[in-house]
């Protein structure tokens, strides 16, 4: 999945966060489907909140490495997989 398009589903999700935790919740027709919510540990966090339009790969890479004082090669393999495991849950 590609950043502009998880910046696009973004709008269909409510949001909650609990501690280091984001808790996201489809919305479909103004309807909370309460039975599919989606749990992000920290680092989703970061990125599902990170990600607004015309955000790059490498705008996000820099944010994690700034933020949690990462290498690139780490950040850079936490997004794919991020990026990934989304693209496999929503089929993109």
């Amino acid at each position: 999945m590609d950043i502009e398009t998880l910046y696009k589903l973004k709008s269909r999700f409510a949001t909650l966060s609990i501690g280091s935790e984001l808790i996201l919740v489809p919305i479909t027709a103004n309807v909370a489907k309460m039975n599919e919510l989606f749990t992000l540990n920290e680092t989703g966090k970061f990125i599902w909140e990170n990600i607004k339009e015309n955000t790059t790969v490498l705008d996000l890479e820099n944010s994690m490495i700034e933020t949690f004082s990462v290498d690139n090669i780490t950040a850079k393999r936490d997004i794919d997989l991020f990026l990934n495991k989304l693209a496999t849950i929503f089929g993109q």
